[in-house]
C-alpha cells in the first residue's frame, strides 16, 4: 500500500478550503483519509495562519514512508518544512525494438 500526503478540497464554489491528510494512493481526491494532518486556506492573506499543520504527525508519517504530492511539497516548502515528494509520473518504459520481419523464402504453389 502506497501512502501519500495530499490535499482534499472543501468549501463552496470559488471559496476553496483544503485539508492536508494522509491517503492511500488509490483513494479518490475527496475520499476517506487515514489521518488528518491540518488544513490550508488559500484565501487568507496572513501567511502564518494560512496553513495549520500538526508537524509531529507529519514527520511520523514521513518516517513511515509516506510521500507528499508535488502540491503539498510546495506548500510545505513555503512553511519551511522539508518532506520528500512523490514523482509526478512513473518513468516511461523503454520500448523493445521490433524484430525484423523474415522474408518469405518461397510462396506456396497456387491451388488447382
Amino acid at each position: 500500500m502506497s501512502v501519500r500526503i495530499r490535499l482534499s478540497r472543501f468549501g463552496r464554489k470559488n471559496r476553496p478550503h483544503y485539508r492536508i491528510a494522509v491517503f492511500d494512493s488509490e483513494t479518490r481526491r475527496d475520499g476517506r483519509y487515514l489521518e488528518l494532518l491540518g488544513h490550508y486556506d488559500p484565501l487568507i492573506t496572513d501567511p502564518k495562519t494560512k496553513v495549520k499543520l500538526n508537524t509531529e504527525r507529519l514527520t511520523a508519517w514521513v518516517n513511515k514512508g509516506a510521500l507528499a504530492t508535488p502540491a503539498v511539497a510546495q506548500l510545505l516548502k513555503h512553511c519551511r518544512i522539508a518532506v520528500p515528494k512523490a514523482p509526478k509520473t512513473a518513468a516511461p518504459k523503454a520500448k523493445e525494438p521490433k524484430p525484423a520481419k523474415k522474408p518469405a523464402a518461397a510462396k506456396a504453389a497456387p491451388k488447382k
